[in-house]
C-alpha cells in the first residue's frame, strides 16, 4: 500500500512590519489590493490585510507599546517581538502557516524536530462589509528560534473563517489569488534549510537554481544567497526579503500599476515593484498564476 504524503501547511500570510500603517495601506491600494480596515491585536499590534484565496498579506504596526507583553508564550512575547523588530527596520518578520488543525500540525512538526514556544488563543473584533460586529477566534502555535529571529513562523487556525475570507475583501483589481512564494536571503543557508526541514521534513527541501526551496501545500519558501532588487539587510543576517503574489492575468495587473503610476520592472513571467521601501522593505512581485 502506498504511503499518503503528509499535509504540509501552506503559506497563510507573511507579516510585513511598517511604521505608518495608513501610508502602507494607501500604497497597497495603489497596487490594486483591497485592504481591510485596521484592526487591533490584544498585544498592541495593529493589522490590515489583503485577503487572498487561503492566504493573505498582513501589514502590521504598533498602536500601544504598553500592551506588548500581553499574552506571553513562555519567554516569547508576540508584541515585543514585533516592536523590537520594527525598531531595527521595516520588513518581513514572521510568516503564518495555514492550518485547519493547529494542534495536530504542531505535533507533526515536532515529530520532525521542530521547536515551538507555545500556544496563543485570542479573539479580535471584526466587522465584515455589510455585517455586524463579531469576534474572530484564532489559534496560534508559535515557533520562533532566537538564532533566527527574522525567520520565525506560527501555525494559524481560523475558527470562524467566514469572518476573514469575505468575498468583498477577496476582490482585487490586480487579480491577486494567493501568495506563491516567500524568499529568504541567507549568506549561510544551512541554518535556514535546517529549520525548514524541521518544519516540513528533509524531503520537502530541495535545490533549485541558485538556492533551495521548501514546497508546502500552498506556495514555496525560497532560500537564496542574495536577491537582486531586494531590501538592504544587515551583513550576515538571514531574513525574509521577497514575496511573490500570483495573479490571474499579468497584463491586467500591469495595467493597474501603470494606471496608478507605480514603477515596476517587467521580468519574464513577473512584474517586480521598484519601490521596495513603500512595499514595507520587501521586494514584492506579481507572478503568473
Amino acid at each position: 500500500m502506498s504511503q499518503i504524503p503528509p499535509r504540509l501547511p501552506g503559506i497563510d500570510h507573511p507579516l510585513i512590519l511598517v511604521r505608518d500603517i495608513e501610508a502602507a495601506r494607501g500604497f497597497y491600494t495603489r497596487l490594486g489590493f483591497t485592504v481591510t480596515p485596521v484592526g487591533r491585536h490584544p498585544w498592541g499590534t495593529s493589522t490590515s490585510l489583503a485577503v487572498l484565496e487561503r492566504s493573505a498579506l498582513e501589514l502590521m504596526g504598533i498602536y500601544d507599546d504598553s500592551l506588548i507583553d500581553e499574552m506571553p508564550v513562555g519567554e516569547f512575547r508576540f508584541g515585543r517581538h514585533m516592536r523590537d523588530a520594527l525598531a531595527e527596520r521595516e520588513g518581513m518578520s514572521l510568516v503564518a502557516l495555514h492550518s485547519r488543525d493547529a494542534a495536530g500540525d504542531r505535533a507533526a512538526m515536532e515529530a520532525r524536530g521542530a521547536r515551538f514556544n507555545g500556544h496563543i488563543g485570542f479573539r479580535r473584533r471584526v466587522r465584515p462589509p455589510g455585517g455586524e460586529w463579531d469576534e474572530a477566534v484564532v489559534s496560534l502555535e508559535v515557533s520562533v528560534e532566537p538564532e533566527l529571529p527574522r525567520i520565525g513562523h506560527f501555525l494559524a487556525q481560523q475558527h470562524k473563517p467566514h469572518l476573514l475570507w469575505v468575498p468583498e475583501w477577496m476582490r482585487h483589481a490586480n487579480g491577486a489569488t494567493h501568495v506563491a512564494a516567500v524568499t529568504y536571503v541567507a549568506a549561510d543557508p544551512a541554518p535556514v534549510l535546517a529549520r525548514l526541514a524541521r518544519l516540513y521534513g528533509a524531503e520537502a527541501v530541495t535545490p533549485e537554481g541558485a538556492g533551495h526551496v521548501a514546497r508546502t501545500e500552498q506556495g514555496v519558501f525560497r532560500v537564496l544567497p542574495a536577491l537582486a532588487g531586494g531590501p538592504a539587510l544587515p551583513p550576515g543576517e538571514a531574513a525574509g526579503a521577497g514575496i511573490d503574489v500570483a495573479v490571474r492575468d499579468l497584463a491586467a495587473a500591469r495595467g493597474v500599476l501603470e494606471a496608478n503610476g507605480v514603477a515596476f520592472e517587467a521580468l519574464p513571467g513577473a512584474l517586480a515593484l521598484r519601490d521596495v521601501a513603500a512595499c514595507g522593505n520587501v521586494l514584492l512581485r506579481f507572478v503568473e498564476q
